[in-house]
């Protein structure tokens, strides 16, 4: 009995010490436990590429140089990854508070907003030093300030806005109804001027994004050019029917360099797509077209891809289907769900020699990301049924306006991976599952905020 009351009396205070903690307080706590499971920040082979061009000062367009110029400004206080961490993780938290503060009292909202923090698919991807985490990270920030009363603190949404749209080229297409829908001038204007005044908005804020990403570029790589078309070119001709003759194929491919003589088609057919569709749609390219060297083979390389793609329209579709399929989780294995290696797994100690960091996980560490790797493989990772979630959820939004705007962002980036997603990277799919677990809770919170106002009513 003694020991039981005793047991009472520890959880008795502990509680009442949870209850008098403030809501940076208990942020902050969250915080910690989300860094034990991060520290300092893994980093895959985009983001080692992303600290070497952040040291030299040197960017390309082929990853956002705002973000290397990001990094490189952390760099000059804590040296790696750490700092970024910090940055994406903070603003990702102090977002997501500011949404549900409008729906919850502030310590709810800062529980709430922790425990979607540690939620598993959202804090493995947060872990992460990538363009996605950081644009998922400024874009929240930017709606929790847009929901605010202040004007000042809407506007410093719209440049939290622009910063989350730098970071991915893809991002000015989930920040279209985010900010058409939600951001208000003045309260006073009515609905056209009201709409009308947040399009220019977003005008802005894209055209924004692009100017500082285009001003900070040294070395323009076409990325497009050089590796998306000749892509789309050998994956669209490699789901023709019936198989095109070489001299019909030297048509199609002319203005570019062949670096197959004969059958060319039946080279388009190597590789295992079932068993690895990401690396033969990516490698087989690279033995069939020489990259363009000059502009003239950058728009023989386009001219090229029109021939094909608008030639074949329903092997483009077909190829584009595939790999949508995977991405979604409907057609078979895709890539890993979970990455939390501290430099790029392909080449550790190459890598970690490259950008000087070499960092070892503690056996907490371990233990929560043999954790992680578990959740990742079970359902609570699965694509699919966000996809379905927000499907779902949709009808129940129609008159919650930040949920609806939140859930057709998160549609809408999910549809445009369909024409331009590479690969079948998981990660691409990271702003559906962070807006599904958002609108559910903000739906729940309406839900009881609706149950209490009728309780109060009845007794009323």
């Amino acid at each position: 009995m003694a020991m039981r009351e005793a047991v009472r009396d520890i959880g008795a205070r502990a509680r009442r010490w949870f209850a008098a903690l403030t809501p940076f307080k208990r942020m902050f706590a969250g915080w910690l436990v989300f860094m034990l499971y991060a520290f300092p920040g893994y980093m895959s082979y985009d983001s080692v590429l992303q600290l070497r061009e952040a040291r030299w000062g040197y960017y390309s367009d082929g990853h956002p140089p705002m973000m290397a110029e990001l990094w490189r400004t952390t760099d000059y206080f804590v040296a790696g990854p750490l700092g970024m961490l910090v940055v994406q993780s903070v603003c990702f938290l102090a977002g997501v508070y500011l949404i549900f503060k409008r729906r919850m009292s502030p310590r709810t909202a800062a529980v709430a907003a922790v425990l979607v923090l540690l939620f598993p698919p959202v804090s493995s991807v947060m872990a992460v030093i990538w363009k996605d985490s950081q644009m998922t990270a400024f874009m929240l920030l930017g709606l929790g300030l847009m929901l605010q009363d202040s004007r000042r603190a809407r506007v410093l949404g719209l440049v939290a806005m622009a910063a989350g749209t730098a970071m991915r080229h893809n991002a000015l297409v989930m920040t279209l109804p985010l900010v058409v829908l939600l951001f208000v001038w003045d309260e006073r204007y009515g609905a056209v001027k009201r709409y009308g005044i947040a399009l220019v908005a977003w005008i802005v804020l894209t055209m924004s994004a692009r100017v500082v990403n285009n001003a900070l570029t040294f070395s323009h790589r076409s990325v497009w050019v050089d590796k998306i078309a000749p892509c789309d070119i050998v994956a669209t001709l490699r789901h023709t029917s019936p198989q095109i003759p070489d001299d019909e194929m030297r048509t199609l491919l002319e203005g570019t360099r062949l670096l197959q003589s004969h059958d060319l088609h039946a080279f388009t057919q190597r590789g295992d797509e079932d068993a690895d569709l990401g690396g033969t749609l990516w490698d087989t390219p690279y033995f069939f077209l020489a990259a363009p060297m000059t502009d003239e083979e950058r728009d023989g390389m386009v001219r090229a891809w029109k021939r094909v793609v608008f030639s074949h329209p329903r092997a483009f579709l077909t190829y584009r289907w595939r790999i949508f399929q995977r991405i979604i989780g409907l057609g078979g294995p895709g890539d890993s769900t979970v990455y939390n290696w501290f430099t790029d797994i392909q080449d550790p100690y190459k890598s970690a020699f490259q950008v000087d960091h070499d960092a070892a996980a503690s056996r907490i560490q371990n233990l929560l990301r043999q954790a992680m790797h578990w959740c990742g493989s079970s359902v609570v990772f699965s694509i699919t049924v966000y996809l379905a979630l927000s499907l779902l959820l949709l009808p129940f939004c129609v008159r919650d306006r930040e949920s609806f705007a939140l859930l057709v962002s998160a549609l809408m980036g999910e549809a445009i991976l369909f024409l331009i997603a590479p690969t079948t990277d998981w990660r691409y799919s990271y702003w559906l599952i962070v807006a599904v677990v958002i609108v559910t809770v903000l739906l729940v919170a309406r839900r009881r905020q609706m149950v209490w106002a009728t309780a109060s009513t009845m007794k009323q």
